[in-house]
């Protein structure tokens, strides 16, 4: 059975007040969720444990108060929500990530950091093994090799920056970042410095040796991540790109179901978007499952989520295939869900849902790690 903790909610708070106290809360280990924020009102509301609520006032109290480098500072805070961290090797599928990345700061009025990292650790080995019998100087080879990334760099850059430009686009900016090291470990850690909202990131998808590829950078970060990742297949038509109009979110049941589903709320606030929850039936007790979901769907309208989401159940002998034949039926736009944290048989013998869907379906997919906060 679920665990329902309880409750309370801040009420008469800005958006931009909302969600520096939500942020700072954060740093202080507290999960916290935005309510009520909803296109033409002028206030949301805060939810949060019952037991963290002093804390909360007590913030809020000191946000009054605030001036000089303290307001400063705040104002950093909340540029960070509108953040997008794309890592990019100039692959076409990274370039697309890229590109999706972009239409959403168009809609976010965010900021696109694109970053490649080059010489990973995979690379070291090739040019120490391979290259070092014919020049005992790689100084010009490195040398080489970063300035060929930079121009790549370089030059996507200035194609985004041409498009915002030419689409006029309002509050949207690019930058860039080229740093050497290990792929996984250097996009972990411009993350931990740049602090974005969001890691957009381009995958092979659909269509793949998807079980030959679980070591990849992708999946990984996910792994590790405190930042959610989203994951934008090589088969997505970028041209065809439109806001995320309804997105699907993937529940097990789990303690954090009600913090990932505000945070997707978060993430598409600005697309007026249409939320299913869905739950992939078992096989051993379907009238538990059913128990649940009703729990659930008790919880999430308890902590006043809008009124139009939907939950359901589907029972499928393959996972996959019945996400997939959901997204056909109800033309989802965008896949979320929370990648739980598994042993290592787990890992050995089923690879996980999170990590199917990432090879598999063809849509976008936005993934939450378990214990994020």
């Amino acid at each position: 059975m679920m665990n329902c903790e309880s409750f309370v909610t801040l009420r008469g708070l800005s958006y931009s007040k909302a969600l520096l106290l939500k942020m700072q809360l954060g740093m202080q280990g507290v999960n916290s969720f935005i309510t009520n924020a909803l296109p033409g009102e002028t206030f949301v509301e805060l939810q949060l444990a019952e037991s963290d609520a002093a804390l909360a006032r007590q913030l809020l109290l000191d946000m009054q108060f605030v001036a000089g480098e303290g307001k400063e500072a705040i104002v950093k805070q909340l540029r960070r929500v509108r953040r997008l961290l794309v890592p990019v090797d100039f692959s076409a599928r990274s370039i697309k990530a890229a590109h999706y990345a972009l239409e959403l700061a168009r809609s976010l009025k965010a900021e696109v950091r694109l970053l490649h990292v080059w010489f990973s650790s995979t690379g070291d080995s090739f040019i120490f093994n391979e290259m070092y019998a014919f020049q005992t100087d790689l100084g010009p080879v490195m040398r080489e090799m970063e300035q060929k990334a930079m121009d790549q760099l370089n030059t996507l850059t200035e194609l985004l920056e041409g498009r915002i430009r030419a689409e006029r686009m309002k509050g949207v900016k690019v930058s860039a970042d080229l740093v050497r090291g290990s792929a996984v470990e250097a996009i972990l850690s411009i993350a931990g410095d740049y602090q974005p909202g969001l890691i957009v990131m381009g995958t092979r998808g659909k269509n793949h040796d998807s079980f030959r590829l679980l070591g990849s950078t992708t999946s990984q970060l996910i792994e590790r991540s405190l930042v959610p990742v989203l994951a934008v297949p090589e088969a997505y038509d970028i041209t065809k790109f439109i806001a995320p109009h309804k997105a699907l979110y993937i529940t097990h049941f789990g303690k954090e179901d009600l913090l990932a589903m505000h945070r997707l709320l978060s993430f598409v606030k600005p697309f007026k978007t249409k939320i299913f929850c869905l739950h992939i039936q078992s096989d051993t007790d379907p009238s538990l499952d059913r128990i649940r979901m009703k729990q659930l769907k008790e919880t999430f309208l308890a902590s006043h989520m809008p009124s139009g989401f939907e939950c359901g159940l589907i029972e499928t002998p393959d996972p996959v295939e019945g996400v997939e034949a959901f997204v056909e039926e109800h033309q989802i736009d965008v896949i979320a869900l929370l990648h739980r944290k598994r042993n290592l048989l787990e890992n050995l013998f089923a690879p996980s849902l999170t990590k199917r869907l990432l090879y598999q379906t063809h849509l976008p997919l936005l993934v939450f790690r378990e214990g994020n906060g």
